[in-house]
């Protein structure tokens, strides 16, 4: 069987750092970093707008797995990225007899997002967005499989717990 995983949340929630640990802790893994699906200057260079380029980057997401999904040599795909109800439906029909696709929303509190983390200093549109994000409910995710309030614990720490969910409904 082949996990399909979104790790969810709002911008500076852990959705990366997470997914990264996650992906030395699981067998047979391949993480796709979103951002990296299209660069700044690809976007630029085919003058695409911010939301042009997020299209862009999930029919590129899209693509890559089918396609992978088709060859079979992963057993877990991990990507992170903000979950909208469209997309998670849209998503969920990657589902099949030998594939399961899990959200799982990370959702530190609201003023834990907006301070700089890790090695990541945020910028004003990213802090306004974060702010929106949270109006707009990204942390609360009515279709998540589980959500972690994730304010106090170690990137480590909710990446065990992850895997301690992912253990609990037989995908380990």
């Amino acid at each position: 069987m082949m996990q399909i995983i979104n790790i969810n949340g709002p911008i500076n929630a852990g959705k990366t750092t997470v997914s990264k640990i996650l992906q030395t802790k699981l067998k047979n893994v391949l993480f796709i970093e979103v951002d990296d699906l299209l660069s700044d200057e690809e976007q630029e260079s085919l003058h695409l707008s911010i939301r042009q380029g997020w299209t862009e980057r999930l029919r590129r997401l899209d693509e890559k797995v089918v396609r992978e999904k088709k060859l079979k040599r992963y057993q877990n795909i991990i990507f992170a990225y903000p979950m909208t109800d469209k997309m998670f439906y849209k998503w969920k029909k990657w589902e099949d007899e030998t594939t399961k696709f899990i959200n799982i929303t990370l959702a530190p509190k609201e003023e834990i997002c907006l301070q700089n983390r890790g090695t990541r200093t945020l910028t004003e549109w990213e802090k306004m967005r974060i702010q929106e994000m949270y109006r707009e409910g990204y942390h609360k995710s009515a279709f998540a499989d589980l959500i972690i309030d994730n304010s106090a614990q170690t990137p480590d720490e909710t990446a065990c717990e992850i895997m301690d969910f992912l253990d609990s409904i037989g995908c380990l």
